[in-house]
């Protein structure tokens, strides 16, 4: 990772909160180094060895258990990814079914496919965005139903990371940056939550409604 004979800037920050807070941050550190940070990086802290991992922006990065103190390499960079978009499956990329069972996806949506196929052309990196991601059968689902409608082994992923630029989904509710405030209004949220309170208005009532016909027949 780092030239031969050249010194690496570590960053430090002492963590308040010690111990809890640092291991807190380990699930975001994914990438474990192949061969190691460079020699010039520090090793130990506390008289404990330090976990080096490299992370999503290509940093080697690491945090001590016992005080919390956190370092970063500023000056390398080993792997970087490329932007990409985010696709969502059922009701995006595919018709939504209503169910995932044994691996059902609908038949693909046409100008979303199409769009898709085109990034691909032009060397951009698409990534199906699903929450059928968590479940590895899913997975092998989508993979397949890529392939039988001309699209390459996408990554299928339920993570965000700062490398997303973009994401294509039917739910998402588009916020303006740093404002809280959705870009084209509220009135689609609004209507969705209407439907979700219909929803609950209902599945409590239908014990009342039992409860009052047994009573009708009891009489």
């Amino acid at each position: 990772m780092t030239a031969k004979g050249a010194t690496a800037r570590v960053a430090t920050m002492q963590d308040p909160f010690g111990e809890q807070k640092a291991m807190a941050l380990e699930p975001e550190l994914s990438f474990v180094p192949e061969s190691g940070p460079s020699s010039e990086l520090p090793r130990s802290c506390c008289g404990v060895e330090l976990p080096w991992f490299w992370s999503e922006d290509g940093h080697a990065r690491s945090f001590c258990r016992t005080c919390g103190q956190k370092f970063v390499d500023l000056d390398h960079v080993h792997y970087r990814q490329k932007p990409w978009i985010g696709v969502d499956l059922d009701g995006t990329l595919a018709s939504d079914l209503g169910t995932w069972r044994g691996g059902a996806i609908g038949s693909p949506i046409a100008p979303m496919l199409a769009r898709v196929k085109r990034w691909v052309a032009e060397g951009i990196t698409v990534k199906v965005f699903t929450a059928r991601a968590s479940a590895p059968d899913q997975v092998v689902a989508i993979k397949k139903w890529l392939r039988r409608h001309g699209l390459p082994e996408l990554q299928v992923t339920n993570v965000k990371d700062r490398l997303m630029i973009e994401l294509w989904d039917d739910r998402c509710v588009q916020v303006r940056h740093n404002s809280g405030r959705p870009v084209n209004g509220s009135a689609i949220s609004d209507r969705r939550h209407q439907s979700i309170r219909e929803t609950r208005s209902s599945s409590w009532m239908a014990p009342v409604r039992l409860l009052s016909r047994l009573k009708i027949l009891i009489t």
